[in-house]
């Protein structure tokens, strides 16, 4: 099953292991797009389903699940809870997701100067100080609170990054996702710091992995930064950051 097949792209490259079937589940209309390659192509193990994969069924369990339900933040494509659901109903004992595995990482960070994004409080324009809006500090909105910018507006990381998060869709349930945590770190260069770079790796196996980290090749074209007030440390400092 390849779950949100959108332009059907994975199911193509599965459809290169010679499967008896592939389901191909999308709810949205661009799998008219993905029916017209796959013809285009003389692919015809395929079978496009257009509907949301919560009611996908079929009178056959699958052997895999492949899947790219993944948001720059990771889960903001409701990746757990449909793999989940999916998973549950329709993958066989003992098969298989791919990709299943993640591990989730923070790291302080500097941007480029250019690419600092101060908050309102912390503005001075042209001697027009903003500092009166100070109490907004407790009330951070999650858009407000989160920058997303490309990898080559990184400047530096300031410690090493830390693993905050593992785990692994063919066996966790939606209740083993951690959601608070306590991290420190130490602090390797003098810099100032910008927020907490949020990137996760994909595992595939003990050979192949894909990284979102934006010091490493290019795979993600948004790169979240948690942001923080402007902070400057020194070499040694250790920092805590509970969220």
């Amino acid at each position: 099953i390849d779950l949100g097949t959108g332009t059907g792209i994975l199911s193509f490259f599965a459809s290169k292991n010679s499967p008896k079937k592939i389901y191909a589940v999308e709810h949205g209309a661009i799998i008219e797009s993905a029916k017209k390659i796959a013809a285009h192509n003389n692919i015809s193990c395929i079978e496009f389903v257009n509907t949301n994969s919560k009611d996908f069924t079929s009178d056959e369990k699958a052997d895999i699940i492949i899947h790219e339900q993944i948001g720059a933040l990771l889960f903001d494509e409701n990746m757990n809870e449909n793999i989940i659901d999916l998973r549950d109903r329709m993958l066989k004992k003992g098969g298989k997701i791919l990709p299943g595995k993640f591990e989730v990482f923070l790291v302080p960070v500097k941007l480029k100067k250019n690419y600092t994004v101060p908050f309102i409080w912390e503005q001075e324009i042209h001697g027009i100080k903003y500092d009166c809006f100070d109490e907004l500090k407790s009330d951070i909105s999650a858009g407000y609170g989160i920058l997303y910018t490309r990898p080559e507006n990184i400047d530096c990381f300031l410690s090493e990054p830390e693993k905050i998060l593992f785990f692994d869709m063919e066996t966790m349930s939606d209740k083993d996702i951690q959601r608070q945590f306590s991290i420190k770190s130490k602090i390797t260069k003098d810099s100032e710091c910008n927020g907490l770079c949020f990137f996760f790796d994909i595992i595939f196996d003990s050979e192949n992995k894909l990284s979102t980290n934006p010091l490493t090749s290019s795979t993600h074209w948004n790169i979240p930064i948690l942001r923080t007030e402007s902070m400057h440390f020194k070499t040694g400092d250790e920092i805590k950051y509970i969220f």
